[in-house]
């Protein structure tokens, strides 16, 4: 398998105006070239053949010779991927696999083909479709490999497009994907500052419902004074509204738990029964101009307060005293 025909070596002492001679080498230099990169293909399907995994390790023989060769991924699976179509090769139960363009692969051996005219012959060898016979897929093959020789890989492809039109006119049948809902998506997080930043991507309808509701309570304000707001301040402030009204709905339904809290429930229900005047917590007014009421001056009910199904902080659990570990109070601090 290994060549024993080992070219002299370059530079050439060849005379000055000998052109015919120099290209000569050049060509036997390439098809000296091609043949070992053949010779790489059949070692390569040998390994395969013999289980890569169980002599070097590897999962797969692209990955093997990336490693060897010290070669990118891609070139490595496109050398592998040609070795293993031009070249026969056993399976892991014993049984022969043929290869996908044997007269290709022969014709590689002799150096006369080049990698690129090989790649676009098997492309072409791997489209033909099943019910054409044996012979007619040599007769095929044994045509685009005589081009292949004398041709550019450009009018190798050109032909394999012809051949396949007249074996295969109607070409792979297509699938029919059904068509894919698209679900919406909104992200919110919180800034450093405290700020919150948000983003969605909403479908038709439910874009076109938000803008109903945004766009009325997003107008200047009707006073006679000038509304020194911006346009997204007034869609900001609309969409403050919009969340208060939400809160307000007493039909809408409370978030889930967590667990810390179904356990804590309990003592909250003993301590409940005992009766205590505590004075509730004022609430601040929002900060800043508010769009006015969009019902005729009717009045609205007091928002529910949610700060007790705000999601825990990731610094919560440093500052919970821990079981046999009682907090200790500050240590007043002297002068």
């Amino acid at each position: 398998m290994t060549s024993t025909n080992i070219p002299k070596a370059f530079p050439l002492n060849l005379p000055e105006g000998d052109a015919e001679l120099l290209l000569d080498e050049l060509q036997s230099r390439l098809r000296e070239g091609r043949r070992l990169v053949a010779e790489v293909g059949q070692i390569l399907a040998e390994i395969e053949s013999r289980g890569v995994r169980d002599l070097y390790g590897y999962n797969s023989i692209a990955v093997f010779y990336e490693h060897v060769a010290r070669v990118p991924r891609a070139e490595a699976q496109r050398v592998t991927g040609r070795a293993l179509a031009l070249n026969s090769r056993r399976a892991r139960d014993g049984t022969s696999i043929d290869p996908v363009a044997p007269l290709t692969g022969t014709a590689a051996t002799t150096g006369a083909l080049a990698e690129a005219s090989i790649d676009r012959i098997v492309t072409v060898m791997k489209k033909l479709p099943e019910h054409v016979t044996a012979s007619a897929r040599l007769e095929a093959e044994k045509g685009l490999v005589e081009l292949a020789g004398v041709a550019r890989p450009r009018d190798v492809t050109v032909a394999g497009t012809d051949l396949l039109a007249q074996h295969d006119p109607d070409g792979k049948p297509q699938d029919d994907p059904a068509p894919q809902r698209r679900r919406s998506e909104f992200w919110l997080r919180q800034k450093r500052t405290g700020r919150w930043d948000m983003r969605g991507d909403l479908d038709a309808e439910t874009g076109a419902r938000l803008s109903a509701l945004l766009v009325p309570r997003a107008y200047p304000a009707p006073d006679k004074e000038a509304d020194d707001r911006s346009p997204a301040e007034r869609r900001g402030d609309a969409f403050a509204e919009i969340v208060e009204l939400a809160e307000s709905d007493p039909g809408i339904p409370m978030p889930r738990q967590s667990s810390e809290r179904v356990s804590e429930q309990p003592q909250a229900a003993e301590t409940a029964k005992e009766p205590v005047n505590r004075p509730q917590p004022v609430q601040t007014p929002p900060q800043g101009p508010q769009s006015p009421p969009r019902d005729g001056g009717g009045l609205r009910q007091p928002a529910r307060n949610v700060a007790h199904i705000r999601t825990a902080r990731w610094w919560a659990r440093f500052s919970r005293p821990r079981a046999g570990n009682p907090a200790q109070p500050p240590k007043p601090l002297t002068a």
